[in-house]
């Protein structure tokens, strides 16, 4: 069945749920043997990990308090390099100078997000008059079908005006530009598969139906629909996609697949692999990162065991495969060795929320001083950009090397969840 016939429709949830139980069911009778062994199997490898003490607490809250500091200096500075608010940075170049798209790229909403997050951080209204500026120009990709990324897009952006912006005609606008978002990208779901369909596989196989882990980043915006005033199957169809994710992306060692390519009329695994990365058994570490902070998402909205014990699993391989400055190389098999600090600033705001969701105190613990550690590098240099002549937060991100393609700089991505994790951080430590 083809569900761009069935959103909207009072039959498509019943059908997906119809779907989802017939190809479930079997997991029902070990989801609670496997969250127990996954916390078993998590407090064993904590333990056998030093927690990391290269940093103290009042040392990171310094280190912060100065990141953010320095960071709206260039994030205001950006503004004039920038100019056009029709214009989006993208990727730096090696001169450390943004790169600039239209609106249509994948990355366009990171940066009225990055104002957004400014404004939040020092209440001070230029950002939110900036930030206006360039959300309101992303609203003409609302009924863009042709993409995968409207959730990056559309939260970063018109999410984030929704929560700090307080003025009711405003607020009104982004909640229906979202749910007209939310509205578009369900339209990609396909029941038979249980997941929504990337827009691009660099190697199709015939007709088969890709789907990327990137994808999870984007089921949130599915999620928040359902809860505000949209169709009751948007929540389904991220449900379902992120269970099917859980099952068909996941090693059993907890590293991640980039790509799952799927018979679009039996649901059937037809390959798995990788494009970004640098083999088809291999991770890649913003896929791990990708999905690692989905589920987690998947959690707050369901709360739902499994997302959680999965979000645990996939953070548990990416802290296990951390270089010893604490940041991912690009891809954690290759022996190429470029970081992507993009991974690692997702990783990390990904576990300040997670921490929140672990009943262990132990294991408690050790996320959140991984986070720490990690947002320590972060903070300094050589990944923190203090002192040199740029307005990107955040040098050492790698887009995909395979294509030599944005190796080693700046990603407007990798500085919008860096500023994430600096607020999480500070409402979690209480710092001001």
């Amino acid at each position: 069945m083809d569900v761009h016939r069935t959103v909207g429709s009072k039959f498509s949830l019943p059908l997906t749920r119809r779907f989802m139980n017939a190809r479930l069911d079997s997991h029902k009778g070990t989801e609670k043997f496997l969250s127990s062994t996954v916390l078993f199997s998590s407090l064993v490898f904590f333990a056998s990990l030093p927690i990391h003490k290269g940093y103290s607490q009042t040392n990171l809250d310094s280190l912060v308090n100065n990141a953010i500091k320095v960071s709206l200096v260039h994030l205001a500075k950006s503004v004039d390099e920038v100019r056009d608010t029709t214009l989006f940075p993208t990727y730096g170049t090696k001169a450390l100078k943004w790169q600039l798209a239209k609106s249509g790229d994948w990355t366009s909403g990171f940066y009225p997000g990055c104002l957004w997050y400014a404004y939040e951080l020092s209440g001070d209204s230029r950002f939110e008059r900036w930030a206006k500026e360039w959300t309101a120009s992303l609203e003409q990709e609302k009924s863009d079908s042709a993409t995968h990324d409207l959730g990056f897009k559309f939260m970063c952006s018109y999410g984030n005006s929704l929560r700090l912006d307080k003025n009711p005609v405003d607020d009104e606008h982004s909640r229906k530009v979202l749910l007209d978002a939310a509205t578009t990208l369900a339209e990609r779901f396909n029941s038979n598969v249980g997941c929504l369909s990337s827009n691009w596989d660099r190697y199709p196989v015939g007709d088969s139906y890709p789907v990327i882990i990137d994808i999870m980043m984007n089921l949130e915006l599915l999620f928040w629909a359902s809860h505000n005033g949209g169709s009751a199957s948007s929540a389904d169809y991220a449900r379902t996609h992120a269970l099917i994710t859980a099952r068909d992306f996941v090693r059993t060692d907890g590293g991640t697949y980039h790509i799952v390519r799927y018979d679009s009329s039996t649901g059937s695994v037809i390959n798995k692999g990788t494009m970004q990365g640098a083999g088809d058994e291999t991770t890649w570490s913003r896929g791990q990162a990708w999905g690692m902070y989905g589920m987690v998402v998947a959690y707050r909205y369901t709360h739902e065991p499994r997302f959680l014990t999965t979000a645990m699993r996939l953070a548990d391989y990416f802290l296990n495969h951390l270089e010893n400055n604490h940041v991912s190389n690009w891809d954690f098999q290759s022996d190429i060795k470029v970081p992507d600090i993009s991974a690692t600033a997702v990783v990390t705001s990904g576990l300040f929320e997670m921490i929140r969701y672990v009943e262990n105190d132990s294991l408690r613990k050790y996320y959140r001083n991984q986070a720490e550690a990690m947002l320590t590098a972060l903070c300094s240099p050589p990944y923190f950009t203090e002192g040199r002549n740029t307005n990107c937060l955040l040098d050492h991100a790698t887009q995909y090397l395979p294509l030599n393609s944005n190796v080693n700089v700046p990603a407007i991505f990798a500085d919008y969840y860096f500023l994430e994790a600096l607020l999480r951080y500070r409402a979690f430590a209480g710092t001001q």
